[in-house]
């Protein structure tokens, strides 16, 4: 798993541009796209939501980052694989934003509906996983309560 970023950003690179090249190879690049995205978005479910402890050892966060920390679990709880899988979510709604109008010109329209339709789930994803605030309060006291705790 550890490069899981840089293969999955390849394969859905090399899935896309193969349906660009040959539009009936479309579902299998949907098939992928959606079993990745089904793959990932239970991973973030299984960590939950729920805010970290406010105020207590060794951590000491404040509300609003124990509310951070909470909303984005996986990114605190895996932030190296947080950033992988975030190459591949921005792949795969880059190439969507290419297929979908190549595919309508092929006018291939459920098909290009359906990739279109696939951003949603791109965006949904992308902000649940990676937050777009400062966290290096955050990350200071994590650092801070991990290094005490050894």
């Amino acid at each position: 798993m550890a490069r899981m970023g840089g293969y999955g950003t390849v394969g859905v690179l090399l899935l896309s541009g193969w349906t660009f090249l040959d539009a009936s190879v479309v579902w299998a690049y949907l098939a992928a796209v959606i079993a990745f995205e089904i793959w990932m978005a239970g991973r973030l479910a299984a960590l939950g939501r729920h805010p970290a402890a406010a105020g207590e050892a060794p951590y000491h966060f404040s509300e609003d980052e124990a509310r951070l920390v909470g909303r984005f679990r996986y990114f605190f709880y895996q932030p190296t694989k947080a950033r992988q899988l975030s190459s591949v979510l921005a792949a795969t709604g880059l190439s969507a934003l290419v297929l979908t109008p190549w595919l309508a010109y092929k006018q291939a329209f459920v098909e290009a509906g359906l990739v279109g339709l696939n951003v949603l789930a791109v965006a949904w994803l992308t902000r649940r996983l990676i937050p777009m605030v400062d966290t290096g309060a955050a990350w200071e006291k994590i650092f801070a309560g991990n290094k005490a705790a050894q």
